[in-house]
């Protein structure tokens, strides 16, 4: 009995060193939660005004003076108030820096408001509910005030992250930049060692890169490019909204767009002249919309040879609309995997909505492509497709081909637009931009040797079977009603009187 109770009381005890146990350790890190800076809070918040910076907290890792700021150790800063000349600046080399925005209204004087030197490690946070605004003044753009002396300090863009840099902006809340200089965020290349001389070596020092996410970011661009990196450029998630004079978001290199398994941002470009461009284009997520007056999607870089450009998305909604160029161009291949893809291109003038000059391929996306083919294009396919309107032959299996002969008009503006099935059942419904005479699409729902109708406003218009090589999926479609019919003879009469001109050497 006595053993009994000395082992129940044992246990007891054991019980309650364990529970004291417990609650320090759970007391230590409740400690450590308290210890370690969030991005919600800061140990040194930084006001400002027109003419002072006022510091609450500690100032160690500051240098202050006037309405310059720069931060010269790791750690967490928050930065609010307004003024109409003053800048942030992170030191060359310093890394854990978080940079909170609070309600920041900040302009810059022939410089960016904020700068993060070679080598750095930034994160620019949004605090949850605050809407800041960055902006710089048309003496930021060395190509137009080339006086280093009187503008020592031109950065070319409102946010510049300078090479090697790692830059994140993220946060719940938003950033509107204003770019009156030249571009709105810029991100660097590469870091290399310098040779005597000041010429880059092999030696690699740090690589550089720029991502986005959470946040809402707006940007108007006034003068050159709205979002641009030089090397790699990452757009994971949250609310992107551009507006550029040029392009609207462009990457020397690697450009990626969400993230596989997520839903990515929801970018808006509302103006531009080439929507989005880099060399690499990855969609991986996202609701993406392009308004331009150029290409509206380009795998592309004049400064680079020998590279393979490409255009892949494995998933999203991409909506382009072009008044000029192409919607999506490659100057290398087109690869649709997954997701939706939906562009609309010129009525006229020389402009395909798709345009590669490696192919591209059909390989489980849904896409709808509207608008007049001027060249003939390369298909590869795994996933059906059909076309409707001025087809002429030649087409998947890397041979020329797709759509050519003539712009007929097959889709008015503003028609309603659907694919249907033998059946009647409608696989996509759309609204046309503007005037069109040809319609591709490929879609996992579509059967090769099955016949599909395209029908506008209700009324079918043509007829085609789909397919994944030249046999099937890129013979005209037939003609599905009376207008169908005179556009239909028309196009064989103009093509007889060119075989007849051709013969005689007219």
């Amino acid at each position: 009995m006595v053993r009994s109770k000395d082992k129940s009381e044992n246990t007891k005890g054991g019980n309650s060193i364990m529970k004291k146990l417990l609650s320090i350790v759970m007391c230590i890190v409740v400690g450590i939660l308290f210890i370690v800076p969030a991005y919600a809070e800061s140990d040194t918040l930084v006001t400002f005004s027109d003419s002072s910076v006022s510091v609450s907290g500690s100032s160690t890792g500051l240098s202050i003076s006037g309405t310059d700021v720069k931060i010269t150790k790791s750690g967490t800063y928050t930065f609010a108030g307004s003024c109409s000349d003053g800048t942030i600046v992170v030191k060359k080399g310093v890394t854990g820096v978080t940079i909170i925005l609070n309600d920041l209204t900040l302009s810059a004087h022939a410089t960016a408001p904020i700068s993060c030197n070679k080598s750095t490690q930034v994160t620019i946070f949004a605090a949850a509910g605050s809407a800041n605004t960055l902006s710089d003044d048309k003496y930021n753009n060395d190509d137009t005030y080339t006086d280093s002396t009187a503008y020592p300090d031109i950065e070319n863009a409102v946010i510049k992250c300078k090479d090697g840099s790692n830059v994140t902006i993220c946060g719940t809340g938003a950033i509107n930049v204003n770019a009156y200089g030249k571009n709105g965020i810029k991100g660097g290349y590469d870091l290399y060692e310098e040779d005597d001389s000041g010429n880059a070596t092999d030696t690699l020092l740090s690589t550089s890169s720029l991502t986005i996410k959470d946040v809402t970011l707006n940007i108007n661009a006034y003068v050159n490019d709205a979002l641009k990196s030089d090397k790699e450029l990452n757009i994971l998630s949250g609310n992107v909204t551009i507006s550029s004079v040029d392009d609207g978001i462009k990457s020397d290199y690697i450009l990626n767009i969400g993230a596989e398994g997520t839903t990515g941002p929801t970018i808006k470009v509302t103006k531009s002249a080439e929507g989005i461009e880099g060399a690499t284009i990855n969609v991986w997520s996202g609701n993406i919309t392009v308004n331009a007056t150029d290409d509206g999607i380009n795998a592309a870089n004049s400064d680079l040879s020998n590279y393979d450009f490409s255009y892949n998305q494995y998933g999203g909604y991409v909506y382009v609309n072009v008044t000029n160029g192409d919607g999506i161009d490659s100057n290398g291949k087109i690869n649709l995997k997954s997701g939706t893809l939906e562009v609309y291109s010129p009525s006229q003038g020389d402009g395909d909505p798709i345009d590669s000059d490696k192919g591209a391929s059909f390989a489980g996306a849904t896409v709808l492509a509207v608008g007049n083919y001027s060249m003939p294009q390369s298909y590869t396919a795994t996933t059906p497709y059909v076309t409707f309107g001025n087809a002429s032959g030649g087409g998947p299996g890397g041979k020329p081909g797709g759509f050519g002969g003539g712009n007929q008009t097959i889709v008015s503006a503003g028609s309603t637009i659907e694919i249907k099935d033998a059946s009647g059942n409608t696989l996509y419904c759309a609204t046309a931009l503007r005037n069109a005479g040809n319609v591709l699409f490929s879609s996992p729902e579509l059967t090769s040797g099955s016949s599909y109708s395209l029908y506008v406003n209700g009324s079918q218009v043509a007829t085609a079977s789909a397919g994944t090589n030249s046999s099937g999926a890129n013979q005209p479609g037939q003609p599905g009603g009376m207008f169908s019919v005179l556009q239909y003879i028309y196009s064989l009469f103009v093509r007889i009187v060119n075989f007849v001109k051709s013969i005689f050497g007219l």
